[in-house]
């Protein structure tokens, strides 16, 4: 194996590791460790782009870590997590993709969402400097309705 090949799978493993400590932090509802995990200048896409989101609006475009929290905070503030499955977490070079199903309740109705959901972050000096999650809106929109 050359140097070039072994620096490429050492930072595959950091970056998945990143992910999952990102996971883990998540599951133990540590906000600290969880701000800490993103980059100082990151970039969050909860579902699709959009600049003009209103602060405890959930999807949209969040940047930099000082909006970590509040992404978060927007997260818990909408559900109840049931249940969160990781699949799979799949990791080259810098690029760490996680897959996996969820059940949340939706706290305004009682209702449930189920949905798959894609993950994907871009990994940069051991942080997340992009994170993508993409999951089935059209199901929280019906779990939302009253």
């Amino acid at each position: 194996m050359n140097l070039l090949n072994l620096y490429k799978i050492m930072k595959t493993e950091n970056a998945k590791k990143v992910v999952e400590n990102y996971f883990q932090a998540f599951k133990n509802g540590n906000m600290e460790e969880i701000e800490q995990i993103f980059h100082e200048d990151c970039l969050i896409v909860s579902v699709k782009e959009n600049e003009n989101r209103k602060t405890e609006e959930l999807h949209g475009t969040y940047r930099k870590r000082e909006n970590v929290r509040q992404f978060i905070t927007n997260i818990l503030a909408l559900f109840h997590p049931k249940e969160f499955d990781i699949k799979r977490i799949i990791s080259e070079e810098n690029t760490v993709v996680a897959i996996g199903k969820f059940v949340h309740e939706v706290k305004s109705t009682g209702k449930l969402f189920k949905s798959d959901w894609v993950q994907i972050c871009i990994i940069e000096d051991s942080k997340i400097k992009e994170y993508r999650f993409f999951e089935d809106s059209a199901a929280l929109l019906i779990a939302s309705k009253k």
